[in-house]
């Protein structure tokens, strides 16, 4: 009995289907916004805007003014070369109720000079005579049994103090005063008078008449 012969047929082997794995997303993302300069003068007219707002509403008598500058394309600049605006801080700085521990205009320039923008530093900066002449005048013509409280002025004198202690690094500013015995680009020393002049009155009069 003939049995019929299986063909066997080659089959081709299934390849081995590899699938390539893709690397994941990158998942650290470039900030660009900080090295973006729109950005960064955008960020500070926003600060400006914000704190000068905020003292328009301190000082609501002539609000509109400080409105209108706040809405400039450089608000702190706008509100130092204003001399409405000046006028209306300088007045409310040399009230006579100004200076105490909740006074907000005192609040607001501490709280301004914290900032990091440099514009409104030098805002506060400009105020800085103002206030401190205020201050020491107030000290000493105030009666020391009834003395009143100046811890407003003081915060933002102290605050300024700090700064500058920070940015030297803790390291005293030396100033040294000139010389005046020797001569200078600016002026010619006086002759000193003799041992012999200093004895006598009326030539050391003369010595001295002939110099004025």
């Amino acid at each position: 009995m003939d049995f019929p012969h299986k063909h066997s047929t080659n089959f081709p082997s299934p390849s081995s289907s590899s699938t390539a794995r893709q690397p994941p997303p990158s998942t650290a993302t470039t900030s660009t916004t900080d090295n973006d300069p729109m950005h960064s003068w955008w960020e500070s007219v926003s600060k400006q805007r914000s704190r000068i707002l905020s003292l328009s509403y301190l000082l609501p008598s002539d609000g509109t003014t400080l409105s209108s500058l706040a809405d400039s394309d450089r608000p702190a600049l706008s509100l130092l070369s204003s001399p409405a605006a000046y006028s209306l801080i300088s007045s409310a700085l040399s009230s006579p109720t100004s200076g105490s521990g909740s006074d907000p205009l005192c609040q607001w320039l501490y709280e301004t000079f914290q900032s990091s923008d440099p514009h409104l530093r030098l805002l506060v900066l400009s105020f800085l005579p103002l206030l401190s002449g205020t201050y020491l005048s107030r000290i000493h013509t105030s009666d020391s049994s009834s003395f009143p409280s100046f811890s407003g002025f003081e915060a933002v004198l102290l605050a300024v103090y700090s700064s500058e202690v920070k940015s030297r690094f803790g390291k005293p500013l030396l100033v040294q005063i000139p010389d005046l015995s020797q001569p200078s680009l600016y002026h010619a020393p006086r002759n000193k008078p003799a041992d012999d002049d200093l004895d006598n009155p009326s030539a050391f009069y003369h010595l001295r008449s002939s110099h004025i």
